[in-house]
Formats: C-alpha cells, sequence, structure tokens
C-alpha cells in the first residue's frame, strides 16, 4: 500500500509521479544511511589508532542505524493496527 495514495483514479500524471516517489523515498533513505554508516565503520576501522575511539564511533554508528530500523518497525505495527477492520 502507498504512503502517498493518488488523488485520482487511475492515477496519471503528477499524481502517478507523486505516488511512486512516496513509496521509493522513505526506503531509499533507509538503505542510504545503512550503506554509508557500512563505509564509515570501515574507514574509521583503517584511520584510528587506539581500539577505543574505534568501538565509540561503531557504536555511535551501530546506535543510529538501529534507531531507524527500530522506528520503521513501529512505524509498519501502528500502520497495521490502524488498517486493521474491528472484530465483530
Amino acid at each position: 500500500m502507498s504512503d502517498t495514495p493518488p488523488d485520482s483514479n487511475p492515477p496519471h500524471g503528477w499524481d502517478l509521479f507523486r505516488s511512486i516517489v512516496g513509496d521509493l523515498a522513505r526506503p531509499f533513505a533507509i538503505y542510504v544511511t545503512s550503506l554509508s554508516a557500512a563505509i564509515a565503520a570501515v574507514i574509521i576501522a583503517l584511520k584510528v589508532e587506539n581500539g577505543n575511539d574505534g568501538a565509540i564511533a561503531l557504536g555511535a554508528i551501530g546506535g543510529i542505524v538501529l534507531g531507524i530500523y527500530t522506528a520503521k518497525a513501529w512505524e509498519m505495527v501502528k500502520t497495521a493496527i490502524t488498517n486493521t477492520p474491528p472484530a465483530g
């Protein structure tokens, strides 16, 4: 299901473009953030002289990525609860 539903049925023109971008923007941002964190981890591992500094930096990167994925999972749970029809 789209995060950004089109205004017209069937969608056309600007509505179709807006719907596609709405569906792709958030997952793309999550993947790019995760990839940049992985690249940063490798660069940090190559640059640090002290293992403690590297551990602190990797812990911060892991916390950020964990937060992003946790927020996305929570959003999906809340959306599923909201879209569930009442019993009966």
